[in-house]
């Protein structure tokens, strides 16, 4: 990967240390490629439990389709709030920090004494998709100050 990304996160102290506490248990152990029943049961482990408490119940195979047909018939607003309702399910946001996701890696991070956090990003291009990560901030009470 040939980019670096730094996204600026601003927020609380308690709120850069559960950033950081989530980081850290992805950047030890990275989810491999492989993201089934029996990962999903260790990652429920690593997570905290304030953080796997946000994810969706995993969708049956029907309600999954009965979803999907709903989304292809909505609008691009609609299509936007029932994503956001329907939120995050655990290996669904779990890929996007697996070494399975060609997009970016998480180089690492850094707490600043002005109560920033720089979280890098080893990038393919400079085009990311960072849904997931912008969610575990969003969840963890921070927010983006800035990328670059």
């Amino acid at each position: 990967m040939e980019y670096q990304l730094n996204v600026s996160v601003t927020g609380g102290r308690e709120s850069l240390v559960r950033l950081a506490e989530v980081l850290d248990a992805l950047k030890e152990y990275p989810p491999d490629g492989k993201l089934d029943e029996e990962s999903e049961a260790y990652w429920r482990t690593r997570i905290p439990g304030w953080m796997v408490a946000n994810f969706a119940d995993q969708m049956s195979p029907q309600e999954s389709r009965a979803w999907l047909r709903k989304w292809r018939r909505a609008s691009v607003e609609n299509r936007s709030e029932m994503e956001d309702a329907a939120g995050w399910e655990l290996l669904d946001w779990l890929y996007w920090f697996s070494l399975g996701n060609e997009f970016w890696r998480i180089g690492g991070y850094s707490l600043r004494d002005s109560g920033e956090m720089v979280v890098t990003l080893s990038a393919a291009n400079e085009r990311v998709p960072m849904q997931a990560l912008e969610w575990l901030i969003e969840k963890c009470g921070a927010k983006i100050a800035s990328i670059g």
